[in-house]
């Protein structure tokens, strides 16, 4: 069985002649992809990889950027006995 990796990207509108933010909210969800948060110019959008490559294909005027994430350095000093 294959494991589904699920990820977020964040889809920056870029073009005035672009789909609205709701039309495309729309498109993600009917593709099965869920919007996490959505404003007037930009969506976080959650899926699996496929489901979100797919939804965004033949999307023009956004931008989809990967979302990353970072781990917080332990900046305690260590006591070495």
């Amino acid at each position: 069985m294959s494991e589904i990796v699920m990820q977020q990207i964040i889809l920056r509108r870029e073009s005035a002649a672009a789909l609205s933010s709701s039309e495309t909210a729309e498109r993600m969800g009917r593709a099965g992809a869920t919007v996490v948060d959505e404003k007037s110019t930009s969506l976080l959008v959650e899926g699996d990889e496929e489901t979100i490559r797919a939804a965004t294909q033949g999307l023009t005027g956004w931008r989809a950027i990967p979302m990353k994430r970072y781990s917080i350095p332990d900046t305690r000093k260590k006591i070495k006995g």
